[in-house]
């Protein structure tokens, strides 16, 4: 017998003990550190979800660029004055404002009134366009907002309601400010910081008419601007006139340099000529020279304000802004554009497929790793086992229903190292009872119990396995054998020995078996703990170094609760990809109420290759040893292949010539 020595000749720490330390190392480096791998092991795991959120999205926006509606957009640009010129302003600082931004901000809000969309509304005419007003034409029916696909929905579901034939058509007013409601969420009016250039943009779905319309309003405001200055200058005019002509308005209330200093020097010359009067008189040379003076001044003044006049008359026939680029026909629509929707949509979907994959990530809690039990458990994980190829199990045979040496199709070495794993505890002694137990129900819980038990066997260990599970998850195979299981309940009534309850096989002689199913399934069971106790110290004198017990599953029978204290160690199965980590919590719970001695968990049902494909940590140990077809055709048949009609190739049994003989190559994947 291989001995393992589990304590250094010094006192250091058990293996056990090292490899919690490591677990808990593993568990703070894997807790505070996402790399690379584990990204694209996330891409692996989630491959179905990205590629359908991706494709999707990347999809339904490719078909909405081609089917939504079509919108143009056309955008002229005009100028803003930097000079607002009034001649006649009464404030003779207005003569020449300069537009600051409040100004300009004042002109852009007047582009936007409803004033100024009624004037381009008259000028095209709008209200005759069914766009923008549904009544145009005196149409007698209402417009088909909902469209082909509402009408169908409505006929489906019995709502359709056909349109009054007869309306009333409201008056033109009413149509104008219907037009014009239409029409302003149709353009928009921006300028840059401090620029005084404004641009016009508008949207409409007919090309044509979305640069009318930017052409139109731009033409419109700056006639606007010039009928307003136009107006203001008549205006002004007739105010100048009411107080002594618009030349001697102007004279005096222009504050122009020349017009300052000739006012200036006139009544300096005033008062010059009011101190030659009080000494001479009216024809002195004296008094004469300086009504020359004065009145050469005032000619001088006129002349001036006569120029100004002119000048500002002029500056006045211009508009305030000026046009410096007209909007041109839009070739192609601005909405929706696919060489922007497309790889905007690709993006987001990317963002929101792995968002998706994160959050299934985060509450997916189903075991799929070893590293994760142990993390949870701070218990190792003994080995992963393998689940029956798909080309096997579709032939009827089921994995539960083996034959010793039908452990070694796919499993054996996996099942071999879980034996190997739970040999020894964390002190010296050897594992003599051993209970095999499990979360929830799977049909594989029985047949790596049952491997187990063989590779046991096959070490060279006289081995009895005593399947407990009353569950329809049994194995079969013991059901086949010639004697009847109900031996081990007249066993138990003391009606017979345990030599007539234990089964053999001729091709496993170190193995014992015995099935006491039928004595868990009674309303009262026959199995109670004093007389479980007899059966195991029996077995053990009996010469069975390695007692097997197959208990159901934890979270829906209590059987493996009470068994706890009458074994040694406590191997739990967990369902790769079935069992979560809620169902694993409570079952090590309810275990360690009855301070069940757990040696480590195992993880059946692993698919090998999607397990290394998702990057899931461990390794899973596959033999590619397979049955002949005529023996996969004698098992198929059910209960008719008994120990007497074996097959010869189960006489050489791999896992019993496994010490004579080389092994066959096995996989680790």
């Amino acid at each position: 017998m291989v001995s393992m020595m589990t304590f250094g000749s010094d006192g250091s720490l058990t293996a056990r003990a090292h490899y919690r330390e490591s677990v808990e190392l593993a568990v703070q480096r894997n807790g505070n550190s996402v790399g690379l791998l584990d990204a694209w092991a996330l891409v692996k795991r989630r491959m179905r979800l990205l590629a359908s959120v991706i494709v999707g999205c990347t999809l339904l926006s490719a078909i909405a660029s081609f089917t939504l509606p079509k919108t143009y957009t056309a955008s002229s640009e005009l100028v803003l004055e930097r000079k607002d010129v009034r001649p006649f302003a009464t404030d003779a600082s207005l003569t020449s404002l300069d537009r600051d931004r409040s100004a300009a901000e004042t002109e852009m809000d007047v582009l936007q009134s409803r004033q100024f969309a009624g004037r381009v509304v008259d000028r095209l005419k709008l209200i005759n366009n069914p766009s923008f007003n549904p009544y145009a034409g005196g149409a007698k029916q209402s417009r088909d907002i909902g469209g082909g696909l509402l009408r169908q929905f409505q006929r489906m579901f019995g709502i359709d309601r056909a349109p009054d034939p007869v309306r009333n058509v409201p008056d033109l007013k009413t149509q104008r400010d219907r037009a014009i409601s239409s029409l302003l969420p149709q353009f928009d009016v921006s300028r840059t910081g401090e620029s005084l250039a404004v641009r016009i943009t508008v949207s409409n779905p007919e090309p044509k008419l979305a640069q009318q319309i930017a052409n139109t309003i731009a033409n419109l405001y700056v006639e606007s601007s010039l009928e307003f200055k136009q107006d203001e200058r008549i205006a002004d005019k007739q105010r100048a006139l009411n107080t002594g002509g618009a030349v001697g308005f102007l004279r005096q209330s222009m504050t122009q340099p020349l017009l300052v200093t000739l006012r200036s020097e006139e009544a300096r010359l005033l008062q010059t000529r009011a101190e030659i009067a009080a000494k001479f008189g009216k024809n002195h040379p004296q008094m004469i020279d300086a009504d020359s003076q004065i009145a050469g001044v005032r000619r001088m003044i006129e002349e001036e304000v006569r120029r100004i006049l002119l000048d500002l008359e002029a500056e006045s026939l211009k508009p305030s802004a000026r046009i410096v680029s007209a909007a041109e026909l839009p070739n192609s629509p601005s909405f929706p554009k696919a060489s922007i929707m497309v790889p905007a949509a690709f993006a987001g979907s990317t963002l929101l497929a792995f968002l998706l994959a994160l959050l299934f990530e985060a509450t997916d809690t189903r075991i799929r790793s070893g590293q994760r039990t142990a993390e949870l458990l701070r218990i190792p994980n003994l080995g992963y086992v393998p689940k029956l190829p798909k080309h096997l199990s579709s032939l009827g045979t089921k994995r539960s229903s083996c034959i010793p040496d039908w452990s070694n199709v796919t499993s054996a070495e996996a099942e071999r190292s879980i034996y190997m794993a739970s040999r020894f505890s964390e002190a010296k002694q050897l594992h003599r009872v051993v209970m095999i137990t499990s979360c929830r129900h799977n049909i594989a819980n029985a047949s790596t119990a049952w491997g187990i038990a063989t590779a046991a066997a096959a070490d060279g260990r006289p081995t009895a396995f005593v399947n407990l599970d009353f569950h329809q998850h049994s194995v079969l195979y013991l059901k086949s054998m010639g004697r009847s299981p109900e031996l081990v309940e007249r066993y138990l009534k003391n009606e017979a020995t345990l030599s007539d309850v234990v089964q053999t096989i001729p091709t496993l002689p170190g193995l014992g078996f015995l099935d006491a199913t039928l004595a868990m399934t009674e309303p009262f069971r026959s199995i109670d703990s004093d007389k479980l106790c007899d059966l195991i110290l029996a077995l053990k004198q009996s010469g069975y170094d390695f007692i097997v017990l197959h208990a159901p599953p934890v979270l829906t029978s209590g059987d493996a609760t009470w068994l706890a204290p009458f074994v040694d160690g406590v191997i739990l199965m967990v369902s790769w990809g079935e069992t979560t980590e809620d169902q694993l919590l409570a079952a090590v719970s309810q275990l360690r109420m009855n301070h069940a001695p757990l040696i480590g968990t195992a993880i059946n049902q692993v698919n090998p290759e999607v397990h290394k494909r998702h990057r899931y940590g461990g390794y899973v140990i596959t033999s590619k040893r397979f049955p002949t077809s005529g023996w996969i055709r004698s098992l198929s048949r059910g209960n008719g292949a008994t120990a007497d009609r074996l097959p010869k190739e189960a006489a050489t049994s791999p896992v019993l010539s496994a010490r004579a003989a080389p092994k066959s190559p096995s996989n680790i994947v």
